[in-house]
């Protein structure tokens, strides 16, 4: 497929400038190196600062629930693995789960909305 014929994201208008790929190297990275390209990453995706926010946040869930969330375990034993090794940790996702949760939701509330509005509109 040529990168002309590519479809292209729905945040990034069709007059755009293409973008320079990021390189990533982290074999010898550190975690400073690894928040700079996880920062650079998030401002060349053309998210919005909530959307960056609900993407941190839940790859931090699932960064602190990966070594505990294995094999036939729940998420609830995972967790309690989790606070078991790192009981701040456990604390901090605690905290951001009914966040990451609500965003979501509204976000298929709106969604929701719009769609009914429109189904209203192109019925009369």
């Amino acid at each position: 497929m040529e990168p002309s014929e590519r479809p292209r994201s729905p945040r990034r208008p069709a007059n755009a400038p293409a973008r320079r790929p990021i390189r990533l190297d982290l074999r010898r990275g550190d975690p400073e190196r690894a928040a700079d390209v996880v920062q650079r990453l998030l401002a060349e995706s053309g998210l919005t600062p909530d959307e960056r926010v609900e993407v941190l946040g839940g790859a931090l869930v699932v960064e602190a629930l990966r070594p505990y969330w294995t094999g036939a375990l729940s998420a609830e034993e995972a967790h309690d693995a989790l606070r078991a090794a790192d009981p701040e940790l456990a604390d901090a996702i605690e905290g951001l789960a009914p966040m990451l949760l609500g965003h979501a939701e509204v976000r298929a509330e709106a969604a929701a909305a719009i769609e009914a509005i429109g189904a209203l509109l192109r019925s009369r």
